[in-house]
């Protein structure tokens, strides 16, 4: 039986899960361990801060949480700990580069522009770490355009600009990095170093996109290494242009959710570029061509399966709609278990 260690945070987690009991408790790790088991996989729970000492010498594999806390302090820990096991050997499922993109847009955009795919990079995206970076290439931008934060999910830290004059406004806001100590302290050097450039005050990474016109709505999507849960994303008019953040009982799941043409191999297109046994996508569609909003691999919300009566996977070449329901436990280890049987 293949050994697997799961990584769990300083509150003995792992993972995110809808409906979740106690709240933020994530996944059911007893229910997980009882569904690996199924697969011929034996699982076994460390925390984080132990991992260095506890990693048993016959397991390569291993998976871990996330965490999405103020600031994002822990999960910079957590990403120490991922690429210190990385460095030692271990598989991580997923790799560290895509704990790396996990509620970060910057790099996030380094990934899909890897791909080199043109059908992954129709969004032109500039990423910026401070305002004034973002200043010094106004006249490059075509309005409107739309301005993320780095980290943030639901629709929030996301703006849309029409001129240089909202760019500029919502830009102070999504960069804000302020602290009145430090500046004071910043201050004061500009009088006793002549020349000295006082440090930004904006230095909250972002990225600006360009703007796609008359959407109606998007698409989720969850990957797990072949079974394929959708939900219909609509944009109501008080939300602008954000279809994320509307409301689960808003949307649309399975096969109620309208799917143009070409919707499955586009799907697919996305993860051939990507070697992960599980993604989230936001997806949208033109009317001609179909734009990757953005994607995660790991930690990310679950909602649409505890909502869907069921899932796509292809078969003979064809998509058919599968009518069973399956809690997170059972989908999660499922496709890590498929990835680890195929690579071991």
């Amino acid at each position: 039986m293949i050994k697997l260690i799961a990584l769990t945070d300083y509150k003995d987690r792992f993972g995110s899960k809808h409906f979740d009991e106690p709240y933020r408790s994530g996944i059911d790790k007893e229910r997980l361990t009882s569904v690996f088991n199924s697969f011929e996989i034996e699982l076994c729970f460390i925390q984080m801060h132990k991992a260095w000492e506890l990693f048993p010498s016959d397991a390569d594999f291993f998976i871990y949480t996330s965490s999405e806390d103020d600031a994002y302090l822990y999960k910079s820990y957590i990403e120490d700990v991922v690429l210190g096991l990385v460095q030692m050997g271990k598989v991580a499922l997923p790799g560290f580069i895509h704990l790396r993109a996990n509620n970060n847009k910057v790099f996030m955009e380094f990934l899909r522009g890897q791909t080199k795919n043109p059908l992954l990079n129709t969004i032109k995206t500039s990423f910026y770490g401070t305002l004034e970076e973002m200043k010094k290439e106004m006249h490059h931008f075509s309005f409107p355009v739309v301005l993320k934060k780095s980290a943030g999910a639901s629709g929030r830290g996301v703006f849309k600009a029409n001129n240089e004059n909202e760019l500029v406004a919502v830009g102070k806001i999504a960069s804000q990095s302020r602290s009145l100590k430090v500046e004071i302290r910043d201050w004061l050097r500009s009088f006793k170093h002549k020349g000295y450039v006082l440090d930004s005050a904006h230095r909250n990474k972002f990225v600006v996109q360009n703007f796609i016109p008359d959407l109606k709505n998007d698409w989720k999507v969850y990957w797990f290494n072949g079974d394929v849960y959708i939900f219909y994303r609509p944009i109501f008019s008080h939300r602008d242009f954000i279809a994320s953040g509307g409301g689960y009982d808003n949307y649309l799941y399975g096969e109620d959710a309208f799917k143009p043409q070409g919707f499955f191999d586009f799907v697919e297109e996305v993860i051939s570029c990507f070697d992960v046994p599980q993604a989230s996508m936001d997806i949208a569609f033109d009317g001609k061509d179909f734009h990757l909003l953005e994607i995660q691999f790991l930690y990310f919300g679950t909602a649409g399966i505890p909502y869907s009566k069921g899932f796509y996977k292809k078969e003979s070449g064809d998509w058919i709609y599968v009518s069973e329901r399956h809690d997170i436990e059972y989908v999660y280890a499922k496709s890590i278990a498929s990835y680890i049987h195929h690579e071991a």
